[in-house]
């Protein structure tokens, strides 16, 4: 299977060395499910058996087909870098730091670096994951606390009241985490929404262009169609959604701050054994620092 051969290489620079990963084995909550790769004609990805039951790295991507292959980068995966040069590298760099049940390794170098127990310092924009040092690591093996910098809590405070104009009971998954964010002097931190505070799994985040297929630029063309921007979200609440009447509802607080895009759509959902994935609704991330 030539597709599955993988080979890194190093360029020589007099100030770093630069990794070009050409194959990265993809993990979903921490258990491996396929490798993604990359190849002059574009990019693959292949399912680490034909098991239809394993973990989906994408709704879009169930394991009833074993093989994927296209041009650009998959959008589950897009999602999480800029799409520049060396992508594959660029996901191996962020080492678990993305939102979501997604993780990579170089299969030449699987060192996974533990999770940092108290926050670097943070430059405007910036954001990291680390260990909450007052939680037991037996009961969390990876980063559970989100840090932003200080200036992120006047936005994060918007986000607040919206949530709470308009999701008033608190039902949906949404924007959960900004109730529970604190303002502690350099940062502001709260607990990864993308965790399952009690069964301590990870949730799937996908972003709501990559469940379309679009390219970020591609959906924010769309967004500029305000009739048809609010109708295609509106779509994806009620195929997606159980709740879907009380989605639209908080979605029409929130609508400006997706079109200007200050605001990410994802769809949040957590797999099922012998099942597709089961999403649980909407969440939205501030898009200027995650």
């Amino acid at each position: 299977m030539a597709h599955l051969e993988h080979r890194t290489t190093t360029l020589q620079n007099p100030v770093t060395a630069i990794q070009q990963i050409q194959t990265l084995q993809v993990f979903n909550g921490g258990k491996p499910c396929g490798w993604l790769g990359h190849m002059p004609t574009g990019f693959w990805f292949h399912y680490a058996s034909n098991t239809p039951q394993q973990h989906w790295v994408s709704l879009l991507m169930p394991p009833s087909t074993n093989f994927y292959q296209q041009a650009e980068l998959f959008p589950v995966f897009a999602q999480h870098i800029d799409c520049g040069e060396n992508p594959l590298s660029q996901l191996h760099q962020l080492n678990g730091q993305q939102l979501g049940s997604l993780s990579f390794a170089n299969p030449d170098n699987p060192v996974v670096t533990p999770p940092l127990r108290s926050p670097p310092r943070l430059a405007a924009g910036q954001r990291v994951l680390i260990a909450n040092p007052n939680t037991p690591l037996v009961r969390r093996p990876f980063a559970d606390t989100l840090v932003h910098h200080s200036s992120t809590w006047p936005w994060v405070q918007i986000l607040q009241q919206l949530k709470k104009q308009g999701d008033p009971n608190n039902r949906l998954q949404a924007l959960r985490w900004a109730l529970q964010a604190q303002h502690n002097g350099e940062w502001v931190q709260h607990p990864r929404p993308d965790l399952a505070p009690y069964q301590q799994h990870l949730y799937g985040f996908e972003a709501v262009h990559a469940v379309l297929n679009l390219n970020p630029q591609q959906f924010n063309a769309l967004a500029k169609n305000k009739h048809w921007f609010v109708q295609v979200l509106h779509e994806v609440a009620r195929t997606y959604c159980k709740n879907f009447s009380a989605e639209i509802k908080l979605l029409q607080h929130l609508l400006p701050y997706i079109q200007q895009g200050h605001l990410s759509a994802y769809l949040v959902y957590e797999q099922h054994p012998n099942s597709k994935p089961a999403v649980l609704g909407f969440d939205y991330l501030p898009a200027f620092i995650w």
